[in-house]
């Protein structure tokens, strides 16, 4: 089991929070925690993937071609 000490001002922000998205605090704590890893990852993941010239390249251009509006909307999979 893992323990938080959380400081006051910052439960009083998740409650608040979590009181409007009609969640617990602790629901929502965890929540936002699994995000913030989420997000984490995906930038570890392309910062690794940009070490490579080419593969820079092709992300730079991925990037330049969502933001020209040339892309395919897909559903995603659920693993």
């Amino acid at each position: 089991m893992l323990t938080i000490e959380i400081p006051e001002p910052l439960q009083d922000k998740i409650r608040i929070m979590a009181r409007q998205a009609e969640q617990t605090p602790e629901q929502l704590a965890l929540e936002v925690l699994e995000e913030h890893l989420d997000h984490r990852s995906a930038y570890i993941e392309t910062a690794y993937l940009q070490r490579s010239a080419r593969n820079r390249q092709r992300l730079d251009r991925a990037i330049e071609d969502i933001k020209q509006g040339r892309f395919q909307p897909q559903a995603l999979i659920d693993d």
